[in-house]
């Protein structure tokens, strides 16, 4: 596939899913307000922006533990500082990655099992390290290609690190991007 139509198809893919977010939060919002209000409020008095940070630290450092969207979600339902939300998850986010980041680099090829994980989930990936390098890290920092699988393949592959980790920096635009589109959300879900 060309170049421009994979990039558009990233493209689509990730209006697609902020659009599915803004949907899914006007319906929680609408349909289940009281019960997350209670829910985040309680998140957000036992933990506060630590609780976003470790969050996001360990979503984006063992995949499929919890999607960092749910984390967005207590945060914009809790009524928390736009921009400390967004500093705190950042900076999780990429600490995250960068952990996911070393175990594909120093652990993962070490057991069989590790390399089966990575072999699963490589013809998706690969094509778009080979392709794109450093612009893969930031494909995963901005969309839908899971970051965190992404972080295991490029250590796994060996990108320099500080390479993974100028791309990771756009993780920022993200989580602001998708705070405010849940903040829609919830306003509109009223």
């Amino acid at each position: 596939m060309p170049i421009e139509a994979e990039l558009k198809k990233i493209l689509l893919q990730t209006v697609v899913s902020i659009v599915i977010v803004v949907g899914i939060v006007f319906g929680l919002a609408f349909f289940f307000r009281e019960p997350l209000l209670g829910l985040s409020g309680m998140f957000v008095r036992l933990f506060g922006y630590g609780g976003l940070f470790f969050g996001m630290y360990l979503s984006d450092s063992l995949p499929a533990f919890i999607p960092p969207d749910a984390f967005l979600m207590l945060a914009v339902s809790g009524k928390m500082n736009p921009f400390y939300t967004i500093l705190w998850m950042s900076i999780g986010s990429i600490l995250g990655g960068s952990t996911a980041y070393a175990i594909g680099r120093y652990f993962i090829p070490r057991f069989h099992l590790g390399r089966q994980m990575v072999l699963h989930y490589e013809d998706k990936l690969l094509p778009y390290v080979r392709r794109y390098g450093f612009w893969a890290v930031v494909l995963a920092a901005l969309t839908p290609i899971p970051y965190s699988w992404m972080a295991y393949t490029v250590g796994t592959f060996k990108m320099r690190y500080r390479l993974f980790f100028f791309g990771s920096l756009f993780r920022f635009a993200r989580i602001g991007v998708y705070f405010y589109a849940m903040y829609v959300g919830w306003v509109t879900g009223v």
